[in-house]
Order: C-alpha cells, then sequence, then structure tokens
C-alpha cells in the first residue's frame, strides 16, 4: 500500500490552533484476505476467533467467514419468521461476541452472540416502536440510537443548511430515552405525497451535490462521536454523558471553484463508467450553479467508523488537486491524529480488535475483504 502523505497545508494551520502536526499513518500488509468475492459489503463485525460476520444485502446477505479458508457460511435466510430478516442491515457489537443486527425492512432488529441468531426483537417492542424500527448504533450497555427527524411537508421541499434532527438513545430494557444532541440535516431535495388520512404514500430524496450533514456513531464502549461541520470538528460524549468539544480539525478549506466543478463532475461520471450496471446518469449530474456549496465540504457523507484504539475514521472529501482515497483519524480529545491515504479502489468497511478490514474493488465490481494490523498512533500527553 502506498505510504500516507501528510500534505504541507495541513502542518501550518495545525500549528495554529494549537495542535501537533498530523503524523503518516501507515497500514501494514494484509494478513488475512477472503477468497470470496461480495457484490455489495455494508459492514464487518469481528468474533473473538477471528472470523468475521458480514453483511452483504445484495447478495450473500448475513455470512460468517474465516481467513483461514473455506466459503463463507449463510446465516439464517430471508424471510419473516423468527431468525430470519427481510434484507441484512449493519451490524453492531455489544459485548464480546454478541452482535445486534437492523432489520430495516422488518422494522425490527436480530441478535446474535457469535455466528448464531439467538433472539428476534419483534415490530412491537416499545423501543422499536419509538425508533419505527431504525435502529443505528448499539452499545454493550444496552442502549441503541436513533434520530427523531422534524415532520416533513407535503409536496416539494428542500433541507435547509440550518435544518436538524436530534440523537436519541433508548435503553433496549427499561425504555429509558436521553436526549444526546442535535445534528444538522444533509442538504436534500424531496418530494412527498399524503393520502387522504395525512399518511405518507410515496417519498423521494436525493441530497444537493457535495453537500454534507452533521454525523454520529457510538462505539461498544458508549463513547459517542459527533462530527460538526461548522466548524468541522469532533465532539464528544462519555457513556457519563459528559461533553469534550474539539477545536477546529487543521485542514484546508477549499472553495467552489469552476475546476472544482469540472473535477467534481469528472469523478462521477468515472465512478459511473467503472460500474456499467449503474442506472444512467442522474439529471443532478448537470448541477445547477445555485446548488453548488461555496466551499468544498471537509468529508464525505456517512463513511466514518472507528479504529481499534477508539479513534473515529472519517474520510476526506477528495477534491481537484487531491483527488484520491484518503481518511482523517481523530482521537477522543478532539486532535487529528493523522492522514491515512488507500488506493482508489479501496475504503475502509470496520475495525477490530487490533485490525482495520478494507474492501478492494476489483475490475469485475466484485468486493474483498482484507484484514491488516492497525499501527496504534498517539499523540504526546
Amino acid at each position: 500500500m502506498r505510504r500516507i502523505i501528510v500534505l504541507a497545508f495541513v502542518i501550518g494551520p495545525s500549528i495554529g490552533l494549537g495542535q501537533a502536526p498530523p503524523r503518516r499513518v501507515a497500514l501494514p500488509p494484509h494478513n488475512g484476505r477472503l477468497a470470496t468475492g461480495f457484490t455489495v459489503i455494508t459492514s464487518v463485525r469481528e468474533l473473538s476467533d477471528g472470523r468475521i460476520l458480514v453483511t452483504d444485502p445484495q447478495d450473500l446477505q448475513l455470512v460468517v467467514a474465516d481467513f483461514r479458508g473455506g466459503e463463507p457460511k449463510q446465516i439464517s435466510r430471508r424471510g419473516q419468521g423468527p431468525g430470519e430478516y427481510g434484507m441484512a442491515g449493519p451490524l453492531f457489537g455489544l459485548g464480546g461476541d454478541s452482535s445486534l443486527m437492523s432489520d430495516f425492512m422488518g422494522r425490527r432488529v436480530l441478535l446474535l452472540d457469535g455466528d448464531k441468531i439467538v433472539a428476534t426483537v419483534p415490530a412491537d417492542n416499545p423501543v422499536l416502536r419509538a425508533t419505527q424500527g431504525f435502529v443505528r448504533f448499539a452499545d454493550r450497555f444496552g442502549h441503541v440510537t436513533s434520530l427523531k427527524s422534524p415532520d416533513v411537508p407535503t409536496g416539494a421541499s428542500v433541507t435547509g443548511v440550518r435544518d436538524s434532527s436530534t440523537v436519541l438513545r433508548f435503553h433496549r430494557t427499561t425504555g429509558k430515552v436521553d436526549t444526546i444532541t442535535k445534528i444538522l440535516d444533509r442538504p436534500s431535495a424531496r418530494t412527498i405525497t399524503r393520502d387522504a388520512k395525512g399518511e405518507i404514500s410515496s417519498s423521494s430524496s436525493r441530497a444537493l451535490r457535495l453537500r454534507v450533514g452533521e454525523q454520529y456513531i457510538m462505539h461498544p464502549d458508549g463513547w459517542i462521536a459527533v462530527v460538526r461541520i461548522n466548524p468541522f470538528r469532533v465532539d464528544w460524549r462519555s457513556p457519563e454523558g459528559r461533553w469534550t468539544l474539539g477545536t477546529p480539525l487543521p485542514v484546508p478549506v477549499i472553495r467552489m471553484t469552476q475546476k472544482e466543478k469540472d473535477a467534481s463532475r469528472a469523478r462521477t461520471a468515472a465512478s459511473r463508467a467503472a460500474n456499467p450496471s449503474s442506472t444512467p446518469l442522474p439529471p443532478q449530474l448537470q448541477t445547477p450553479d445555485d446548488e453548488w456549496p461555496d466551499v468544498m465540504p471537509p468529508h464525505i457523507q456517512g463513511e466514518l467508523t472507528f479504529s481499534p484504539d477508539g479513534d473515529v475514521i472519517l474520510r476526506r472529501q477528495p477534491s481537484a488537486d487531491h483527488p484520491g482515497t484518503a481518511y482523517y483519524v481523530v482521537d477522543r480529545r478532539g486532535r487529528l491524529l493523522g492522514v491515512l491515504d488507500l488506493k482508489d479502489n479501496e475504503r475502509i468497511i470496520g475495525w477490530g480488535a487490533k485490525s482495520l478490514y478494507i474492501v478492494e474493488t476489483d475490475t469485475d465490481d466484485l468486493k474483498y475483504i482484507r484484514r491488516h494490523p492497525w499501527p496504534s498512533v498517539r499523540l504526546p500527553g
């Protein structure tokens, strides 16, 4: 793999903000690679014996795989019965080898012990009713989180830059609800149709080009990272409710010039050309000038995870001068530890006790999982 390049423009602002310059973070060579190719990989969950659970909702669904060899073994099957699922959703680690999997189609969740589904939490569970089945993260203390968004008006509307949703934390046993914080929504264009009873009969939504909202992610140990965008920083909440507010991250502010617009369109066209099975280019590829943001967002929506050390890892938004795939690593004091570069056909999909999991995509658009040791990165003090 290529070594990490920490760009000079990062170092200057970091000193002005009182932070040490970001370090180079390089992944050692992989020590495991699955021979089976997947269609879509949405999550990887490491088990204590070195095997991994993988969700591929388009093809293989929920499987357990072993880097020592053999084909992945499917866990249960699609269906509506106990232990079955409408579609394999994201996996979240609980304590030990226990996991929780969201089944968004069935508006329920499944609990796993290792590679076995041991319980199905039905849609009429009070917590699932309150979250409408959209459980996003879980911890080992019995908590799950969800977002409560404001009511959407009928007809066409646009989510504004000041619109926000509320992050709620629920206890799966007691039903206790905690309000964690508000996060800014991703600016989007949407259309809602309602029937005579006022219920939503159809809906459509698309994010405005190169617009991002704030994001959050919860670690199994209960810590919550919140990625803020104005200024760009990471705030942390401890399981007890103590907040550590991060300082602005020392990354460049890139103006949305014509050069950046052309580069963005070229990246989109190249991505779609590499996947012939994708749908035709959408109208928003030719973005109206009033829809572009004034500056490039510093990160990509929805691509964040943890390191084995508990740091948050979020993907950098590519730009005209720096088009590659790269990730910021931010510790629990909100400090930028380093910048991790990957190849264009690679991305981070998950983490384990001592490893980071990478997905590489081949020329046939098949996805392969690699396991790399994680080089612990710490700043003095």
